[in-house]
């Protein structure tokens, strides 16, 4: 009940701390998931674990326009977030997002909208797992008529935006397959305004070279590798979508788009850290209206169980 109390109260003072950050479509949508490229959707119980990413996005020269509002060359995402293992079924997270944005005109960044999580492990037998997620996104990030007003980027929605997803796994001695589909219903915001519901997707193949580490996993024997090392590497499809903005009563035509990706990336273990890292390279690039299309996305994570 302590260590319960102590997560609440962890969890309420990160949403005082970053409150009035900001920051972009879909940098959070898909917190705390840096673990599912091994199927293991929930912690242990009174399992604590902290996690830093850093996520480096392109954005390629094309022929939008540039007028009032300065088109982005790259943004970067950096996160931290913390998990509790309520139970051996339930996982309860909190993540938050620190954004720099790049464009010809200059630099902005600030802190991004807080997401807090549950997860819970339905399934869990003969090599299958099968799970259900829920949480919200908390209106911390600024309007976009603050620090953000010269990039064409929409950052704090001003909204409670609910999430919802799925998750499954099929084991294979060294091999995983493993999926995911999450969605965030974003409701109006600042002002009235409409910022966008998003959609993600996600499946992926992972092959175990190394079993160990904090990557640990029961087999079916029931029997734990005790090696302090540990090795994954995984690809797979990722998709993501986004809703069109409506701001002001009008729908922005120049908004919204739907992305896919073709992942790449490794997982190094040991002892009670973890290192993974994912390349995604664009394949579907969808975007509504006249709007410069995504690049290459680099992302790295550092994992540490307590």
């Amino acid at each position: 009940m302590k260590k319960i109390l102590l997560l609440i109260v962890l969890l309420y003072s990160t949403a005082q701390v970053y409150s009035q950050c900001a920051c972009c479509a879909a940098s959070g949508a898909s917190a705390s998931s840096n673990d599912f490229n091994n199927g293991i959707f929930t912690l242990p119980k009174n399992q604590w674990v902290l996690e830093s990413n850093a996520d480096y996005r392109t954005i390629k020269k094309g022929d939008a326009p540039e007028d009032e509002e300065k088109l982005l060359k790259n943004m970067f995402i950096s996160s931290l977030g913390i998990r509790y293992g309520i139970t051996d079924k339930i996982t309860i997270s909190a993540l938050v997002p620190y954004v720099f944005l790049h464009t010809n005109y200059g630099n902005d960044n600030g802190l991004g909208d807080l997401d807090l999580m549950a997860t819970y492990n339905l399934y869990s037998k003969n090599g299958y797992g099968f799970a259900v997620q829920a949480g919200v996104e908390l209106p911390t990030g600024i309007q976009k008529d603050s620090n953000f007003d010269n990039t064409a980027v929409i950052v704090g929605s001003g909204s409670y935006d609910p999430m919802v997803g799925i998750l499954f796994s099929k084991h294979w001695d060294k091999m995983t397959l493993i999926g995911n589909a999450l969605y965030k219903y974003t409701t109006n915001g600042f002002q009235g305004n409409y910022y966008g519901s998003i959609a993600i997707q996600n499946l992926a193949l992972s092959y175990k070279i190394k079993a160990g580490g904090r990557l640990l996993a029961m087999d079916e024997k029931g029997e734990k590798d005790m090696s302090n090392f540990g090795w994954n590497l995984f690809g797979g499809y990722y998709g993501e979508w986004l809703d069109k903005i409506k701001e002001d009563g009008i729908v922005d035509e120049n908004s919204g788009y739907y992305l896919g990706f073709a992942n790449l990336g490794t997982t190094i273990s040991y002892k009670k850290w973890s290192f993974p890292l994912t390349i995604s390279a664009p394949i579907i690039n969808k975007m509504n209206g006249l709007q410069n299309d995504t690049g290459y996305r680099f992302r790295i994570g550092i994992i540490k169980s307590l």
